[in-house]
């Protein structure tokens, strides 16, 4: 499935109402995730929470997760996605369980209502620590 396609079933399941956005996020095969259209995250998905051991439904101290030296550089990306509406990040991010990091890309996009106003972001995160461990020498 293609992010863009993910975007379009996400949107579709907002219309429907926020229940079936949520059944739709946690049925993704991707740690998943809402934001406000100011950037302050609403909700992220049960895969989400499997991988970082997070308390079920805490969406605050989300930034602990990513690895330090990466954390900079996800808030600034972040933020420069707010006013251009697109935002792509590759960072490690720590796993619950095990305290290891594994790198992941994360993506987002803001679905938007009739008028080009930001309803919601919806962000994915895609495990590409198989390929960034084959980058180095």
């Amino acid at each position: 499935m293609t992010d863009e396609s993910i975007y379009n079933l996400a949107k579709k399941a907002l219309l429907k109402g926020d229940e079936c956005l949520m059944d739709f996020m946690d049925s993704l095969p991707q740690m998943a995730w809402t934001g406000s259209p100011s950037g302050k995250i609403l909700y992220f998905n049960k895969g989400w929470y499997a991988y970082t051991c997070m308390p079920p439904g805490s969406t605050n101290g989300w930034l602990k997760i990513v690895h330090p030296e990466d954390s900079f550089h996800v808030i600034e990306s972040w933020n420069k996605s707010l006013q251009a509406g697109d935002y792509h990040v590759e960072c490690r991010l720590r796993n619950g369980a095990d305290g290891s990091y594994k790198w992941f890309l994360e993506q987002a996009m803001p679905l938007r209502d009739e008028n080009g106003k930001v309803v919601i972001w919806v962000g994915t995160y895609t495990d590409i620590d198989e390929e960034k461990q084959s980058e180095e020498p």
